[in-house]
Formats: structure tokens, C-alpha cells, sequence
């Protein structure tokens, strides 16, 4: 399959060049590194962690999220123990931000961490957001249905959707439910759990 983003009613977007993508950091973290290629959207994790971020030309509802893959190496944690405070890592984090009427406020805009102001950025003059919505990768088929609000931000909503197979390949559709998508963020974490992985995104698809 190719290594293309297939955004609807804005035409495909190929993951093989960093072309309109936005590679940012947390701060104290350190960064992952980030490549395009031939086979789509890599991310390589060393006990680091951050976020890849696509804006939308404009909003577009998105009803599906179809994204495919592989992992080579894993977190360092268990089952039971992932998404705890000190085990806080995902492989991957596909997350739609969503159209909303939330808007940073005097202390937000001066004392915020990067990462909530540039979200609040993605919004176009005049609006605000809701929420990013992540749909995870987790470690055994056990987690899939877990979901919670994150304890750190009540901007992050997150659920387990899938888990890479034996070959450490993933290929998982999720519901969006008509959300209208300001912009993609893919987050892929090891810093909790000094992990070492790499990740790569090789279809992402959004449907009307």
C-alpha cells in the first residue's frame, strides 16, 4: 500500500516528504527523531518523546480513522501497568484535535506548555478547540476498550484500539463519530519507561 495520508475532500497528502508537517518537542524531553521516506512517517524513540503534527487546510468531520504499520521493539512495561504515572508511554498515539469553543485563557497564553499553546493554535481566528482524541497502541488485546480523560490535561482523551501482531504489524479502523478534525497529532512515547523503539506509519486515512 503506499505511504500516503489520504485526507477527505482535500486530497492525499504523501508521509514520504515532511512537507505542512510540524515536529515539536516537551520541554526537559528529549526529542524523537523523526524521518520520511519511501515507507511513510518514522519515529524513533530512545527513552524520548514527542509529537508529529499535520494541520488541516481547513475542518473537515471525519466519521473513521484508518492508520497502518509497524513497531520494531516495544515498551518497557506491562499490561497492567501502562498508562500509570512512571509507565505513561504508548508506541503510538493517533490523535484527531477536534473543533471546539475552549480558547486559552490570560494564564494559558502566558504560563502553558508548548505543546497547549500550539494546540490552541490549530485553531482557525475566532475559534476555539475541544479536545484531542488518541487512539492507542497498547501491549496485549486485553487493554482494547480501556479509555479514560488524561490526568494531566483534560484536553486528552485517550482509548486503546489496538495491538501490533506478532510480526509487530498494525492495521486498525476507529470511529470518529462526525467530529469535525482541526488537524492530526501522532505521538509515540518512551521517557516514562527508558524504552527504545521505532515506529512506522505507513497509511493514515480519514473518512467522511
Amino acid at each position: 500500500m503506499p505511504a500516503v495520508l489520504l485526507l477527505a475532500l482535500l486530497g492525499p497528502v504523501p508521509l514520504a516528504a515532511p512537507d505542512g508537517w510540524q515536529t515539536l518537542s516537551f520541554r526537559g524531553i528529549p526529542p524523537n527523531r523523526v524521518g520520511f521516506g519511501p515507507g511513510g512517517l518514522t519515529i524513533m524513540v530512545d527513552k524520548s518523546a514527542g509529537p508529529v503534527v499535520w494541520p488541516l487546510d481547513r475542518p473537515v468531520k471525519v466519521r473513521t480513522l484508518r492508520v497502518g504499520g509497524s513497531l520494531t521493539g516495544a515498551v518497557r512495561t506491562t499490561p497492567a501497568r501502562q498508562g500509570q504515572k512512571g509507565a505513561d508511554d504508548f508506541a503510538l498515539r493517533v490523535g484527531l484535535v477536534e473543533a471546539g469553543t475552549r480558547r486559552p485563557g490570560i494564564v494559558e497564553r502566558r504560563f502553558a506548555p508548548e505543546w497547549a499553546r500550539r494546540l490552541f493554535a490549530l485553531a482557525p481566528p475566532g475559534q476555539g478547540v475541544g479536545q484531542i482524541r488518541f487512539f492507542n497502541l497498547g501491549l496485549a488485546e486485553s487493554q482494547i476498550g480501556w479509555q479514560r480523560t488524561h490526568p494531566l490535561s483534560d484536553l486528552l482523551s485517550e482509548s486503546v484500539v489496538a495491538v501490533p501482531d506478532a510480526a509487530g504489524r498494525f492495521d486498525f479502523t476507529a470511529e470518529a463519530s462526525g467530529a469535525t478534525v482541526l488537524a492530526l497529532w501522532l505521538s509515540a512515547d518512551g521517557d516514562d519507561t527508558d524504552s527504545s523503539f521505532t515506529v512506522q506509519v505507513t497509511t493514515v486515512e480519514l473518512a467522511p
